[in-house]
């Protein structure tokens, strides 16, 4: 019998990657979602019903079911297409197995083929899988650039406290210190939330804070009004001074 979620992630894997489409003769920004990510996600048994988990798998059907997903070759925050393993007790999956990850796409063979929905929830093709995981994505590595003129970029050397990060815009002469609050998923709650998104994103004289929502664990999409920023991970890096 399903239980409430109890879900469990370890560092994921989740890269970005910017798309540029044309219209009316116009260059246009696209922030994409391209990655996969590892660690040890927990199945929704009843999508229908609300997230349920999947709790009788292994030897005896006494055991939490799960997915162990890595990528091969390691952490890369800055690929796009790349291979995967996995492990599993799942009924409907092999022991072990290899797969591929392709933008919001992830194929596990004979396991699980879908995409992502967010950072923190994966949906098989035909609607009958649905996976979890706590996560958040970790900020320090590389620079945030602005992606509709590419002027701005973002830094954040040091890792969050009690979900809170200070970094910085790269101006010049100085940085402007930038304040950011992360709302992280809560899967082990039957209320969620289900997704881990950005409080507040705050620039030091720069007006009202910006919220908004991870695109892959590279990517931020940020409103403030009708006003939009979109940031993506850039190799690189760069101090607060």
């Amino acid at each position: 019998m399903a239980k409430p979620a109890l879900r469990r992630f370890l560092p994921a894997l989740v890269a970005l990657g910017a798309l540029a489409s044309c219209g009316g003769g116009e260059i246009v920004a696209v922030l994409g979602f391209v990655g996969s990510a590892g660690g040890d996600w927990k199945q929704d048994d009843l999508p229908a019903d609300g997230l349920q988990q999947r709790s009788t798998c292994g030897a005896g059907g006494t055991d939490d079911c799960f997915i162990n997903i890595q990528p091969v070759g390691g952490q890369n925050l800055f690929v796009s297409d790349f291979d995967v393993s996995f492990t599993s007790n799942l009924p409907s999956c092999p022991a072990s197995g290899t797969g591929r990850a392709s933008g919001k796409r992830m194929t596990l063979t004979n396991c699980f083929t879908g995409q992502y929905v967010n950072v923190n929830q994966a949906v098989s093709d035909n609607g009958s899988i649905r996976m979890f995981f706590n996560f958040t994505p970790s900020l320090t590595q590389g620079i945030w650039v602005e992606i509709q003129e590419g002027k701005r970029r973002f830094v954040f050397p040091n890792s969050p406290i009690n979900n809170a990060a200070s970094g910085c815009e790269l101006t010049s002469p100085a940085s402007t210190p930038v304040d950011i609050v992360i709302s992280p998923a809560a899967i082990t709650n039957p209320a969620g939330p289900f997704e881990t998104t950005i409080a507040s994103f705050t620039v030091q004289g720069g007006g009202a804070a910006w919220q908004g929502s991870f695109v892959g664990v590279s990517g931020m999409r940020l409103t403030r009004g009708s006003e939009k920023l979109e940031l993506e991970r850039r190799q690189g890096s760069a101090s607060c001074n």
